[in-house]
């Protein structure tokens, strides 16, 4: 099998494109990279040493996209994931790329199953073309089983649908004591919630925290400078590199989280736990570490056992005392189908 893994759009899916190289190399298929320069420096550099790389200038896409179709025609590839598709909207439109056998991503269900609040031009372009990639597809890629119901139920998709989880489990996880709590993801008012997370910071000198993220406006960065007061706290002014990243959500204890769950956009409306996954589940499930978040986010239902609900401050500290006297790890068995054999092996005659 020849893959080719196509991601111009959004380099904070780079995760997805590595767990297909991994899901490639383990299957023993060639793999052929169409991403943008964004894209491909979010990737670890040993993943690709033997993969065939076509980088997007940023120029002219459609004229790029049309390159992977001539793959296609060539035999030079047998398959297409697209991991993103969330800008070049014009170009996706009449570019050759869905005459392809290919596989596409969806990460907001309400967007792609068009239950758009307005219509302006450029929603309309947007649901023309999401409309157009769902229904040629050979099969639907989601990270969750949250959003395969969601599909089914609400905007019965019939066609296969697939799950690639965001994140699979790390096989060189850090299994000595951790002792950060983190809060992961931009900074955002209009996704999240911060006063829980204060307070704790606040209750607690002796433990660190960290807010791994950038402020997403200049409104949030008054978020980010309050945190930056308390001492036992980290925060960063600006992207947060992969490695800096990394390191923390490796060290942490307790991934920590407080969702806005109704994520409202000019364009739509999604969910989390429903129509729109969170990125929290995932780092949770990388290195086996408990999940400590609001009790209307609906963590997806295989993972219950990694998650600890709070209505209250007081509930939340109650579940920080206790996990961080136990320095809990998930145990590695009930996380299995995040391994990347299970995946892979899912995956191996699709």
């Amino acid at each position: 099998m020849n893959l080719a893994i196509v991601d111009i759009s959004s380099k904070n899916h780079s995760s997805l494109v590595e767990n297909w190289i991994r899901v490639a190399q383990y299957n023993e298929w060639k793999v052929s990279l169409y991403v943008s320069n964004d894209v491909l420096n979010n990737i670890d550099p040993a993943l690709v040493a033997a993969v065939k790389i076509y980088i997007f200038d940023g120029r002219i896409a459609k004229k790029f996209l049309d390159l992977i179709y001539e793959h296609y025609l060539s035999n030079d590839i047998d398959k297409v994931v697209i991991t993103s598709l969330q800008s070049n909207y014009i170009a996706f439109l009449f570019s050759k790329l869905k005459r392809c056998d290919f596989l596409i991503t969806i990460h907001n269900v309400n967007a792609w199953i068009g239950r758009c609040k307005k219509f302006p031009l450029k929603y309309f372009i947007k649901y023309i073309v999401r409309r157009l990639y769902l229904f040629s597809s050979s099969a639907v890629l989601v990270s969750s089983d949250n959003l395969v119901r969601a599909l089914k139920n609400v905007g019965r998709v019939s066609k296969p649908i697939c799950v690639m989880p965001f994140k699979m489990t790390n096989p060189h996880k850090n299994d000595t004591h951790r002792s950060l709590v983190v809060y992961p993801g931009m900074i955002s008012s209009n996704r999240k919630k911060y006063d829980v997370f204060y307070e704790l910071c606040k209750n607690n000198p002796l433990v660190f925290f960290v807010l791994l993220g950038k402020a997403s406006s200049s409104e949030d960065q008054v978020i980010v400078d309050r945190f930056s007061n308390l001492k036992n706290v980290v925060t960063f002014n600006d992207y947060v590199p992969k490695v800096d990243f990394n390191y923390h959500i490796d060290n942490a204890a307790i991934i920590f989280g407080d969702l806005n769950v109704t994520y409202r956009s000019n364009e739509y409306d999604e969910t989390y736990g429903e129509t729109k996954d969170s990125g929290l589940s995932y780092f949770s499930v990388e290195n086996n570490t408990p999940l400590l978040v609001n009790s209307d986010f609906k963590n997806i239902e295989n993972l219950a056992h990694a998650t600890f609900y709070y209505d209250t401050c007081e509930e939340a500290q109650m579940h920080l005392d206790s996990l961080m006297d136990k320095n809990l790890h998930v145990p590695s068995s009930s996380l299995a189908e995040y391994s990347l054999a299970v995946v892979a092996t899912r995956f191996s005659k699709f």
